[in-house]
């Protein structure tokens, strides 16, 4: 307990002796650890983008009136040994219709009072989410099966994100780690101007006896603060982003969610490990020095 008493009194004292460097050097890890989030949430929406039905290579094949049933079973097959489709749904006229009611209302005019019957069969086709940027060319072999009167499907921004996905992740991971190697960076510079100030109390304590777990915990458990701190803060930050996100743009709030609790566990391990880690090269250079 009184070894522990003094290590917070060494870390205090080292907050007293550089309390603009402590200061920056939060604002650092705070600053490259929203970087960080706003990773990881990138990642985390283009996947549930990449998911969505309407997103992920969704094509609609529309039928030649009076197909008859064995050939619809057959075209379904066919379908469904494509390599690139996921699932393939029939969805007869009526339930067509349904649809539309349910996407415009049941009192839209353009839905009130239409006949199914005008309407065609249709097969809703979901891409793989590797093949979802190649959905034309897809859409085109569709089009040749025989008794398919029309195909349609849409890609937009949104679409094109879900066809992107692995390369969200490749340019995410990159990211990712250059963020992590700054954060380690800028704990280790501090940790060790830290080290350098104290260098004579550091020499007189060792000369004293105390084993290096007792000189060198102050330093460990400052940089793991800075790392938890900046965690704590940079999530906050980007938790008020997606808010304000989802305020201003509607249209976004089907994937737009606030972060889990794995992601924020993820950032936080991340700040915390990067944070010890640049302090124990800092602490290793110091001895070997």
């Amino acid at each position: 307990m009184i070894r522990f008493y003094y290590i917070l009194k060494l870390i205090m004292r080292g907050v007293r002796l550089r309390p603009w460097g402590g200061l920056l050097t939060l604002v650092s890890c705070w600053f490259a650890l929203c970087q960080l989030s706003v990773v990881l949430y990138t990642v985390n929406v283009a996947d549930r983008i990449s998911t969505m039905p309407a997103t992920s290579g969704s094509i609609v094949a529309y039928l030649k009136d009076s197909t008859p049933q064995a050939r619809i079973t057959q075209m379904e097959k066919v379908l469904c040994a494509m390599g690139a489709v996921s699932k393939v749904q029939y969805i007869p006229r009526q339930s067509g219709l349904d649809k539309m009611k349910q996407w415009l209302g049941a009192q839209s005019p353009l839905v009130e009072g239409v006949d199914p019957r005008i309407l065609p069969d249709a097969f809703e086709i979901t891409l793989k989410r590797e093949y979802a940027d190649k959905v034309a060319v897809i859409a085109l072999s569709v089009g040749k099966i025989a008794g398919v009167d029309d195909v349609r499907y849409r890609k937009g921004l949104i679409g094109s994100i879900a066809g992107s996905f692995s390369r969200i992740v490749f340019g995410a991971s990159v990211l990712g780690a250059i963020v992590v190697i700054c954060l380690a960076l800028v704990i280790f510079l501090s940790i060790r101007v830290g080290i350098i100030s104290r260098k004579q109390e550091i020499e007189v304590m060792g000369m004293l006896g105390a084993n290096y777990l007792f000189i060198y915990a102050p330093y460990l458990i400052e940089a793991g603060t800075y790392g938890f701190l900046g965690s704590i803060a940079a999530l906050a930050t980007t938790g008020i982003g997606i808010t304000y996100l989802q305020i201003h743009f509607t249209s976004m709030q089907a994937f737009l969610r606030p972060m889990d609790t794995y992601q924020a566990a993820t950032v936080v391990f991340f700040a915390c490990f990067c944070s010890i880690l640049g302090a124990l090269l800092a602490i290793k250079r110091s001895i070997d020095a």
